[in-house]
């Protein structure tokens, strides 16, 4: 295989050297990528270690089993948050839903915010890690 062959991921011709033979290490090690790879959406992942992943929205956040996303903990309202899109800011946001407790970002108390990847949501004593893995709003 040629140098260039290499650089741009060109196969080679069969038979050539370098060539990947059915059912090598170099497929094997793609197919478990494929296999393993993150669903996409909006996941949440609570302190117990759940993790819930949406993809639509809006997401209801509370104590309430009516709620998407159900945290059983006295100190989350039984409607705390709410997590949509806003078009005005074209992203997704959070917004705190009268609660007794209070809505914090990154533990910054917060009424509303956009939900960034990987920040820290906290309803009351019950902590979500938050992960946009490629939501699309349609």
């Amino acid at each position: 295989m040629d140098q260039i062959s290499k650089l741009f991921g060109k196969k080679s011709p069969a038979g050539e050297p370098g060539e990947d033979a059915p059912g090598s290490s170099k497929q094997e090690l793609n197919a478990q990528n494929l296999e393993s790879a993150e669903p996409f959406g909006l996941k949440f992942t609570l302190n117990t270690g759940e993790a819930r992943l949406f993809s639509s929205l809006p997401i209801t956040i509370g104590r309430s089993p009516e709620n998407n996303l159900v945290i059983d903990n006295d100190t989350v309202s039984m409607a705390h948050a709410l997590v949509y899109f806003d078009e005005a800011v074209q992203d997704v946001c959070i917004v705190d839903q009268d609660s007794l407790n209070g809505l914090f970002i990154d533990g910054l108390p917060t009424r509303k915010n956009i939900l960034h990847d990987g920040v820290q949501i906290t309803l009351g004593e019950a902590t979500l890690n938050f992960r946009d893995t490629g939501y699309i709003h349609v």
